[in-house]
């Protein structure tokens, strides 16, 4: 819910934002670049209290702040105003009760399979991408964006928390449930199992190739979803049906994410990596070609199967290679890396306005990611927490 509305239907206040405010596309896109800045120096934080406090608890908070951010930008009159309030609430939000919090509790709970939980523990986010379209746009073509934003954050208070308040536990002990067999507890003895030093994570290789290997994609894929309704209509495609366009790359992504999820836990994660960066560059390809609507699904179903691969595979190689005690401090510790895509909605939003089309833009991520992609050679498979 939270991530659907949040980043899936950001792009569908674009156009009202800029009619309201008299803002350019980059001056909009700044909203998610100071989003992203925020939430990467903030991860780390974040990541730490996931191995030490409750993570109800944490997303609750979380969920209760997203909503305030919803009902205050309903009352906004400026885009600064908007600024400050997604840097604030919708930051604490996002890194509460985002997917940090999902991997990680996938993490704690699960061994023999933690690939395929973590890739469908990730799958919320893909869900809400294929719901909240869909809502947001229907919301905001009958009672406007500001009325669409009350209406959600009650919906989030009246939803989310009560589920999570419900359902959600930290580990399987606390829920009377025996770990599952070679299930690293914090009484194991092994580099798995032991929290180790920040020092320690960042001089270790399999911290700095996923790092170099995922936020080239990450930036794309950002650049694509966020820009995909402008982008759309420069192609002359309606609102309403650009709305099922990113709920079939939503849809298209969860699909990805059970697939990359599945297959963490039996191939090298370097083979599935290289399946999600090659049909990246390919979507990227044929975004340059003017493709008529129908065409689109076909780019949004590439885009949403690559971009599958992105948590799952991270969250895999993550576990593998750190294990779960560990688990939320290294996810926590790449989040200012990837603060970094934050600049990619921004760069092709503002080379669409400069040059008025979107094709530089795809072509420069292209020339970016194919060499950043190949360091992915260099992360060896290696027994869990080695």
């Amino acid at each position: 819910v939270i991530f659907g509305i949040a980043f899936f239907s950001f792009t569908f206040y674009v156009e009202p934002w800029r009619a309201e405010f008299n803002a350019s596309r980059s001056d909009i896109f700044l909203i998610l670049v100071a989003v992203q800045i925020i939430m990467g120096v903030a991860s780390p934080i974040a990541g730490r209290a996931m191995d030490r406090m409750s993570i109800r608890g944490l997303i609750i908070t979380g969920a209760l702040s997203f909503a305030t951010c919803l009902a205050l930008t309903s009352q906004a009159t400026s885009l600064w105003q908007i600024i400050a309030l997604y840097g604030s609430f919708f930051v604490l939000g996002g890194l509460l009760a985002g997917p940090l919090a999902a991997q990680t509790l996938a993490a704690k709970w699960f061994f023999s399979r933690r690939g395929m939980a973590i890739g469908l523990a990730s799958v919320g986010t893909s869900l809400g991408g294929f719901i909240m379209p869909l809502v947001v746009t229907y919301l905001i073509a009958d009672y406007g964006w500001r009325h669409t934003n009350l209406i959600l954050a009650a919906a989030v208070i009246v939803t989310v928390i009560p589920i999570v308040w419900v359902i959600i536990r930290n580990t399987p002990q606390e829920k009377g449930i025996t770990p599952e067999s070679g299930f690293e507890t914090s009484d194991s003895i092994g580099p798995s199992s032991r929290k180790i030093s920040t020092m320690t994570i960042i001089k270790r290789r399999a911290f700095w190739v996923p790092v170099v290997a995922f936020v080239p994609m990450m930036t794309a894929f950002g650049a694509i979803q966020q820009n995909f309704a402008p982008y759309a209509a420069d192609l002359q495609v309606g609102l309403q049906a650009t709305s099922y366009l990113v709920s079939t790359m939503a849809i298209v992504m969860v699909l990805g994410k059970i697939f990359f999820g599945m297959m963490a836990d039996k191939l090298d994660h370097r083979i599935l990596y290289g399946l999600a960066v090659t049909v990246l560059l390919a979507t990227l390809v044929f975004m340059t070609t003017l493709p008529t609507y129908g065409q689109l699904f076909i780019v949004a179903g590439m885009v949403g199967f690559a971009a599958g691969g992105f948590l799952p595979l991270l969250g895999a190689i993550i576990g593998r290679h750190f294990g779960p005690q560990s688990f939320g401090q290294v996810m926590g510790l790449i989040g200012p890396f990837t603060t970094l895509a934050a600049i990619g909605p921004w760069i092709a939003g503002y080379i669409r306005d400069s040059l008025g089309s979107y094709d530089i833009a795809w072509q420069l991520f292209l020339v970016v990611i194919i060499p950043t992609s190949l360091i992915i050679i260099l992360l060896k498979p290696q027994p869990e927490g080695e």
